[in-house]
């Protein structure tokens, strides 16, 4: 039954994305507007600096939750994490293909970006990939793993969305996107034959 409501909410997830890629087309939502215009930190402030170490940290915190979430799968299930790790391998690629939408979907970013495509974001993509492979290995091991990881994850996740858009590097529609529809990509992994 888990299967199938984790394949209806990915399905939601990446239906959601599509048709509001489609909809906005170029258009900037009023939110976004007001958004680029007073939450902007300009590159000489601190809080842009603060805001690009954020980004920076926060991915390789990530990261560096993931492997220590592989190692504990490794260490609590031996024979079986090892046979199990190829699968959250392909997991994470396929969460990260989805960054190949921004070419699909081609919408401009904020105007003070020199990006091209900025929908769905590519830097909150990678790090929702990391965030979901890492709580997906985490339910193979304890509870409080998994709450250790899932809250540990959505600090970082916010916190790097955040930095994102006060640098002016995505509107906020390109970090909900981007987190949307790697999790839907991620959830319709999950439930596949080859997924975990």
């Amino acid at each position: 039954m888990w299967r199938l409501r984790a394949a209806v909410a990915g399905g939601l997830c990446l239906a959601v994305v599509g048709i509001a890629g489609v909809a906005l087309g170029d258009r900037v939502p009023p939110l976004d507007s007001w958004i680029a215009g007073h939450l902007y930190s300009r590159p000489e402030t601190t809080t842009a600096t603060i805001a690009t170490a954020v980004s920076g940290v926060g991915t390789l915190l990530a990261l560096a939750v993931l492997l220590a979430t592989a190692t504990g799968l490794l260490r609590r299930h031996r024979a079986q994490g090892a046979r199990l790790l190829p699968r959250y391998g392909a997991l994470l690629t396929v969460c990260l293909a989805t960054v190949s939408l921004q070419a699909v979907f081609q919408r401009p970013g904020p105007p003070l970006t020199a990006q091209d495509w900025t929908y769905p974001s590519g830097h909150v993509t990678v790090l929702t990939a990391l965030t979901f492979t890492a709580f997906a290995i985490s339910m193979s091991l304890t509870p409080r793993w998994r709450t250790t990881v899932l809250v540990g994850t959505t600090v970082l996740l916010v916190a790097v969305a955040a930095s994102r858009i006060t640098l002016g590097e995505h509107y906020l529609i390109d970090v909900l996107a981007a987190l949307a529809a790697t999790t839907g990509t991620g959830l319709l992994g999950a439930v596949s034959k080859s997924g975990v």
